[in-house]
């Protein structure tokens, strides 16, 4: 962890924080772990949803939490949890947050339906905030919904959000969106300035 440290310096004036949220199954988890520099802090427990014990075992009830670098600068990743009744954590967590990835499990039965939840959601965050949609699982099940019917939907109900790919389990895939992400809030100088002011944790 001091290697880490010493090839990247950091203090508390070069810091982000984003915000990962997304359907039980989509990947949150995953995606942190494949790309953080530290060891993850997780908090999995039993599932207990139905839909949550269709898809895995065990799954977040509080948050992951994880780091990487970007351009020198030290990414916090908050990953929140997927069931229903655990989202006021989502919540909790945003504060403060320069950016949201929104991960969608594109095998969900209605994929469209789960992105339209989260934008309800988080719709005043992500008009406000840069933001993207991760669409994961998109080569692991047969699904008739793709790319161009997600960027239309999306645009439909007036958000500005990027859709991108991702294997959550791939590390330059998740790097490739935590990037984009990134720079997307670079061009907002102010959103990036309000997240260091109100701090990281």
């Amino acid at each position: 962890m001091n290697n880490v440290n010493n090839e990247h310096p950091s203090s508390s004036n070069d810091a982000l924080k984003i915000i990962i949220v997304g359907n039980v199954g989509s990947g949150k988890s995953t995606a942190i772990s494949a790309i953080s520099e530290v060891p993850v802090i997780a908090s999995e427990a039993k599932a207990t949803e139905q839909d949550a014990l269709h898809r895995k075992a065990t799954t977040t009830v509080a948050l992951d939490y994880g780091s990487v670098h970007i351009d020198e600068t030290k990414v916090h990743l908050y990953g929140t949890p997927g069931q229903r009744r655990f989202e006021f954590m989502a919540d909790i967590v945003s504060k403060g947050a320069a950016g949201m990835i929104v991960m969608i499990d594109n095998g969900h039965a209605q994929p469209l339906s789960e992105v339209d939840y989260f934008l309800q959601r988080h719709g005043d965050y992500l008009k406000k905030h840069p933001a993207i949609i991760a669409i994961t699982h998109y080569d692991d099940n047969a699904t008739d919904t793709n790319l161009i019917e997600y960027h239309g939907y999306i645009r439909k109900h007036g958000f500005p959000c990027a859709i991108m790919r991702v294997d959550a389990r791939e590390k330059h895939q998740v790097k490739r969106v935590v990037e984009k992400l990134y720079h997307e809030i670079k061009k907002r100088p102010r959103v990036a300035t309000a997240s260091l002011a109100r701090g990281v944790g």
